[in-house]
């Protein structure tokens, strides 16, 4: 079977299943947002790693090398973010043509630097090899206590789907900029220069009982079905009330394109998609009032796994969830 027929969780499926990794101290292992090994009983380790590639997941066009310095490393806080955790150390592994000038090597790792230092971060080390185009692998690792670490297999029915920010501007953003549509520099920031929800993937996981989480980087739709999938449930998303932005509006009037449709399938927001037990409602409302810019949505609701997966229209229609966002196959 070829890669573009088996897609690329469905590659991943099939790898975790041939090459299963077993170790009492091994978590959380493929399958979630990152790795998760238990190094003290009061304290875990995350593991994660991602790689950029010049052409497949940025274009030099229209990224700065300080850009795709800062995207590189924003995947990776965002990952140890999703399992509830603090970012602590990362090695970066860099292929550059060997006609790259230096100073745009450093204004990658001064990207990447920028952001690491922002959340406590240290990158302290790596490796450099050639390469026909940029290619970046970040390693990080992460810390997180027993009481606050999240997965995405957690979800059970009855529990409430939230979200954090607003969705559909880093989509918008990419299409503005291919489709060469005049905007607003801060309508292309979603999509150039993300920030990790890290800070307040702590918030939640310290103040409510969270009973999945997964940062939104494949898309709202897609990363609803990976926790779907893991937790062995189903899920019922109301369309008026995904988070949609007055600018995501501006931007979509510029592209003839649907607000909703962008907000459903905009991949790199790394915004957190979370659920909460129906109990921890009015906690939730209550840290919303207690901490100011913190947008938090209530969107949906898990249900039975034999219900599938749907969403509500505004006409109130119930129609099955499209799985739609970012594929590498």
């Amino acid at each position: 079977m070829k890669l573009s027929q088996i897609g690329e969780f469905g590659l991943i499926d099939l790898i975790r299943k041939r090459f299963p990794a077993t170790d009492k101290n091994l978590l959380v292992g493929i399958g979630d947002d990152a790795a998760v090994i238990k190094i003290t009983p009061e304290r875990f380790l995350i593991f994660t790693t991602d790689t950029l590639r010049e052409g497949v997941h940025f274009d030099l066009t229209y990224y700065s090398h300080q850009q795709v310095g800062w995207k590189a490393m924003a995947a990776n806080l965002s990952d140890v973010a999703a399992m509830g955790g603090i970012p602590t150390f990362g090695l970066v592994s860099l292929g550059l043509p060997k006609n790259k000038k230096t100073e745009d090597v450093l204004r990658i790792y001064q990207g990447m630097f920028g952001l690491a230092k922002r959340f406590g971060c240290k990158l302290c080390g790596g490796d450099l090899f050639l390469s026909s185009e940029i290619v970046i692998t970040l390693t990080l690792l992460g810390e997180v206590e027993p009481e606050f670490l999240v997965r995405r297999s957690g979800a059970k029915p009855g529990d409430l789907i939230c979200v954090t920010g607003d969705l559909g501007q880093s989509q918008a953003g990419l299409e503005i900029i291919k489709n060469k549509k005049s905007s607003k520099p801060s309508w292309l920031k979603k999509h150039l220069q993300p920030l990790p929800r890290v800070n307040e993937a702590r918030k939640l996981a310290k103040t409510l009982t969270l009973t999945s989480m997964i940062d939104i980087s494949d898309g709202l739709s897609s990363d609803l079905y990976h926790i779907a999938e893991e937790s062995k449930v189903g899920a019922l998303i109301f369309a008026q009330e995904i988070p949609i932005g007055r600018s995501l509006l501006r931007m979509a009037s510029v592209l003839r394109k649907s607000p909703l449709d962008l907000a459903s399938r905009s991949g790199e927001e790394y915004e957190l998609l979370f659920t909460i037990p129906k109990t921890q409602k009015e906690k939730l409302q209550l840290l919303k009032r207690k901490t100011p810019g913190l947008k938090i949505t209530l969107i949906g609701e898990i249900k039975e796994k034999k219900e599938g997966l749907k969403i509500l229209d505004s006409k109130g229609k119930l129609k099955k969830l499209k799985k739609s966002g970012y594929s590498h196959f």
